[in-house]
């Protein structure tokens, strides 16, 4: 019995670890993607263009915002993550 509950954890511990790598891995694509969109190497299409009436300067208030922010959305995933890592690491070791 306790077997089978030894094999349940482990795989539970590495569909959470598949999750959270994939999420990280989304993470990572939408800031690379909003990075090459900012500086232009990525065109997109003028109904994406369409700000409906918006100013220029809101329009550019908004994309100098959209890098920075992504940027620490990945930052504060990656770092909980890494504190997730560590937690279930230390957790192995102490037999828990």
């Amino acid at each position: 019995m306790a077997n089978l509950r030894r094999q349940c954890s482990s795989f539970r511990q590495s569909l959470f670890g598949i999750i959270q790598a994939l999420f990280a891995f989304a993470l990572f694509a939408i800031f690379v993607i909003a990075w090459l969109v900012q500086g232009g190497s990525i065109a997109l299409p003028q109904w994406a263009k369409a700000w409906n009436g918006v100013s220029r300067e809101r329009q550019e208030t908004y994309a100098a915002a959209l890098v920075p922010s992504v940027c620490i959305l990945f930052l504060l995933f990656l770092f909980v993550g890494i504190l997730l890592m560590r937690r279930e690491r230390l957790a192995d070791r102490n037999g828990v």
